[in-house]
Order: C-alpha cells, then structure tokens, then sequence
C-alpha cells in the first residue's frame, strides 16, 4: 500500500473514531473501505503482473538451463569421441578433466579424476615436471615421450583466462606409434625403389656378359666332345650361366612395378578354389592337414584374381615348407569394416623376432633352395592392392601371415 493512501486511510480511521455523529463515522469508515478496496484491487493486479513476470523469467530460465545442459552434452561428446587424450590439472595439481582418450592412452581408469596429479603418474611422467609447469605457468609446445608401447607428442598450454580457481594446464597427448610405423614403411618403400632401381641396372649389365659367358661355354662344350672330363667341366660353367640367367631375370621382374587389373571377386568361392588345387598338388605331403575357415555369407572384394593367387600360393607353400615333420595348414577368411582379412597359419616350427624383422628384406630366405623374392613378391602384391602383410610367429609354435585387403578402391 502507497505511503499517501495508508495515511488517508489513518485518517479516516482516526475520525470515525473521533466522531460524535453516527452518520460522520459512517461516512468516515466508508471512505476508509473504499481506499482499502483500491489497495486491494491494485495489490492484486500488482501480484497478477509480478505472478505473470514470474512465469515468463521461470520460462526463460528454464529455457538457458535446456540451452547449457545441450551445450554440456555437445562438450562432452566431444571429449569422449576425439582421439586426442585432454588432461586439465588446476593450480593446486587435482586433476579436473580426464576424457576416454587419455584413459586408454595412458591405461588408467576415471577414478583418477579429482585426484592429484603427482599420486597417479610421476612428476616427469609427460617429459617435464608438472610441479614446476603449475607454480611458474610454464607451457610447452611440442614433447616426445615413450610411455609403455606407445610414443606419444605431447602438447601443453596454460590457461590464465577467468577467475584464478579456473587456471591451470591443459595436456593434449597424441600417440604417433602408427604414424612412425608409416613413416618406416614409407623410408623402407624408398629405399626398396632405390634398391630396385639399382638392381635393374646391374642386372641388365650382369646379362650381356652372362650371354657371351654362356655362349663360348656351349661352344667348349661341343668342341671337347672327345675329352669327357674336360666337356664335364664346360658342361658346369652352361649350368651355372643358366642358374645365374634366371637369378637376373627374377631381379629384373622384382625391379618392375606391379600392374593390376581387378574384378570383384567372391572371395569365399575363390579361395576354396585355392584350396582344392594345393590339395590336388602331387607335392602336397600326406602329413598335412589343410583347413579352410570360410565364411558362409558371400564376400566380395576388388582383387586381381591370378596375382593374388600367386601371393596366397606363396604363403601356403611357405608353411608347407616350414613343416618337415607334418603338421596342419589353416586359410581363415574374416571381414572387417572396410576391409577384409586373409590367414595363412601353420604349425612348424616358427621364427624369432629377428627372422621376423628381416623376413621381408629381398635375397634374405631360411631355406636351402630359393632366393628370397618370395614373400617380398607376396608383400608387393598385397601394397598393389592397397593392402598390406603382416605376421605373427612364435618358434616351435608355428607362424600366421595376415593379408590384409580393402573391400572398395
């Protein structure tokens, strides 16, 4: 009620009390109903607005908190499905934010979060000392660190935006394992082009000479028809220009890049194909078991079907070879997202880590007869098409070659 309209209302009050007539206290104590009606009814208006102003401001705030708990979920989606992993440590070191990334980069749980940072990791585990980063606001741009199997880049920033309880270091980690394997096998590629190219030149210079070597030889050879002895020995240098002949001209046709024309091909028809022909090979052994692990749904997939048989004949014969005493020989097909997976398995005798790492390298072979173009061959078949090799071999335990090959171009 205003200040003005109360005092009338006193007023009024006062003289009805103070009147000797009836008819002036009625007169008085009407007056003071009628302003206390006016109070009344501009009260309840004023409530009416306020209730009003009310509901819009609820509604209205209802709507910011809808807006900042979206704003929340798209945040925190984001953090859960990037793949770099974000630490945020505040100036006192509690660990503040901690995504799915860092976790499994750093193969630690979320029960980390809201802890100090040096009771979960050592002070330098990021490459600096993270008591020194928070006290000074030191920052670094880039870091390399091994932690466990995987090679990380670390980023760091400091934050000094905002009320000081908001402060503190951001860690971004990103593991750039794979990126130095590509990096490996890009300087391997590059150096294998060189070697190539190389071997293609000394091959052609090797194969003039060899021709005329290989020509007087054969001449001897029929001019000491009467001298068997000495014909015998003319005869070995004939065998050994041939043996050293087709040793160029495997280097020649390792040298020369692989041209591939592909057809989708049913995979799980095709490589039942492969199968039935190694079996029905008279140098199949009868000590060996062959199984095929094939998928019933079809699987198509763009392949040049005769080099690829001759990249997976490869393999198979290789762990026919790696077999002497019997064994099983397993060809298992699997499909990926986009890809799709080929093992070759055996049960022989298996390689240690260092057959392993120069399995690939040409001329480099375990057995007595062979030159080592094979699997080197098998591993430009699979690049060809856009795939890869891989391998996995315990000795005495035998050994799995995986080709790995992509289902569209």
């Amino acid at each position: 009620m205003s200040e003005s309209r109360l005092e009338q209302l006193q007023q009024c009050t006062q003289k009805a009390k103070e009147s000797f007539h009836p008819e002036e206290a009625i007169r008085h104590l009407s007056r003071a109903f009628s302003l206390f009606s006016e109070e009344t009814s501009y009260l309840k208006s004023a409530y009416a607005k306020l209730q009003e102003k009310f509901l819009t401001v609820n509604q209205e705030l209802a709507q910011k908190v809808g807006e900042l708990n979206r704003v929340n979920a798209y945040l925190d989606n984001i953090l859960k499905n990037i793949a770099q992993g974000i630490l945020f440590i505040n100036l006192d070191g509690t660990i503040t934010l901690f995504n799915e990334a860092a976790q499994k980069l750093l193969q630690v749980n979320s029960g980390v979060l809201f802890k100090k940072i040096w009771d979960v990791f050592p002070d330098d585990s990021f490459g600096f000392s993270l008591r020194e980063a928070l006290k000074f606001g030191i920052s670094h741009r880039l870091l390399y660190k091994s932690y466990g199997n995987i090679e990380f880049e670390i980023a760091t920033s400091f934050v000094y935006e905002g009320p000081k309880v908001y402060h503190g270091l951001i860690i971004l980690l990103r593991d750039v394992s794979e990126m130095q394997k590509l990096q490996l096998i890009v300087s391997r590629n590059d150096r294998m082009k060189e070697l190539g190219e190389m071997a293609a030149t000394v091959a052609h210079e090797i194969r003039n000479p060899l021709g005329g070597i290989r020509g007087y030889a054969s001449l001897l050879y029929r001019d000491l028809s009467n001298q068997p002895h000495l014909q015998e020995m003319s005869g070995q240098i004939v065998e050994g220009t041939k043996s050293l002949e087709n040793l160029v001209t495997t280097v020649l046709q390792y040298s020369r890049p692989i041209q591939i024309q592909t057809q989708s091909i049913e995979l799980g028809q095709y490589l039942r194909q492969i199968g039935k022909f190694v079996k029905m090979d008279p140098a199949f052994p009868e000590t060996v078991k062959m199984e095929l692990h094939i998928p019933t749904d079809p699987l198509m997939a763009p392949i040049d079907p005769n080099l690829l048989r001759s990249a997976l004949l490869n393999l198979i014969f290789n762990a026919l070879q790696a077999m002497p005493a019997g064994g099983a020989v397993t060809m298992t097909l699997f499909k990926r997202d986009s890809s799709c997976q080929i093992a070759i398995g055996d049960t022989g005798i298996g390689m240690d880590e260092e057959e392993m790492k120069r399995l690939f390298s040409p001329f480099y072979t375990t057995k007595q007869k062979g030159n080592g173009l094979g699997l080197v061959e098998a591993q430009k078949i699979a690049q060809a098409h856009m795939g890869c090799i891989e391998v996995r071999s315990q000795p005495g335990r035998g050994t799995v070659f995986t080709l790995t090959l992509p289902l569209k171009r």
